[in-house]
């Protein structure tokens, strides 16, 4: 493992695996909770999807450990796979944001 690349894919994969597994249990724990706070209003259909969807994470998982598998076997250039590393960044710190605005939303159409 000499690329710095492998490095920074499986990193992302344990840390991405980690948050995954905490994130199901929060996800249980929130329903409870929102549930109380509510009293058996609608949710925002944002809250629903997120609260139906906690695999994406596992595809996040999935795509560094491939990345850190082409990374090991060296068929693409480095800089193909930083390129990759960056773009994967974003698209899960995007995803990360909508699925907290969407854990929120409830509380803010409370409020109004």
């Amino acid at each position: 493992m000499k690329k710095l690349t492998t490095y920074y894919f499986l990193l992302l994969a344990i840390l991405s695996a980690l948050f995954a597994q905490c994130l199901m249990f929060a996800i249980a724990d929130c329903k409870v909770a929102m549930d109380d706070i509510l009293e058996g209003k609608e949710w925002h259909p944002w809250t629903e999807r997120a609260f139906h969807c906690p695999w994406w994470l596992w595809i996040g998982v999935a795509i560094c450990v491939a990345g850190t598998a082409l990374s090991l076997l060296g068929r693409p250039k480095d800089y193909v796979l930083r390129t990759l590393l960056v773009v994967f960044l974003i698209v899960e710190l995007l995803i990360l944001f909508v699925t907290l605005v969407a854990f929120h939303l409830p509380f803010v159409t409370l409020l109004n």
